[in-house]
């Protein structure tokens, strides 16, 4: 899998929320090249985290998406709602069953998703946080 690098093109235009999607992509870079992802630890550890931070940053672009009236909120929130039952979905697995899920699972749930997420549905808010600025 190649891996995407932050660039400018991600901006939503909100200096927090790029910040959170930064670490996103710093993840997926650290943890595709550490040279224990595979072990039971650091796969337990990377997607307790993935767990943690989506539900703090979903609802961090949630809250912002209201403060500038982004009309389209509840529609992202029903996306952000399937894609954090997807994560929580696969930690629960994992720890069930830490044969269920590999690290490149882990990998492609992360990095597709937040770059889809941010070029597609992220980039529709950015108009109305440009406005409030």
């Amino acid at each position: 899998m190649e891996l995407l690098e932050w660039n400018d093109s991600y901006s939503v235009g909100d200096a927090l929320m790029d910040a959170h999607h930064q670490v996103f992509f710093r993840m997926v870079r650290q943890f595709s090249q550490s040279p224990e992802r595979d072990s039971h630890d650091a796969m337990k550890k990377r997607i307790a985290f993935l767990a943690e931070y989506t539900t703090m940053h979903l609802g961090a672009e949630e809250k912002l998406m209201q403060q500038v009236s982004y009309p389209g909120l509840e529609q992202h929130r029903a996306v952000h709602q399937a894609f954090a039952k997807r994560v929580h979905a696969a930690k629960e697995a994992y720890i069930k069953n830490p044969g269920s899920i590999a690290a490149d699972d882990i990998l492609t749930i992360m990095q597709e998703w937040f770059a889809d997420h941010i070029l597609g549905e992220d980039k529709k808010y950015m108009p109305h946080v440009r406005q409030q600025a």
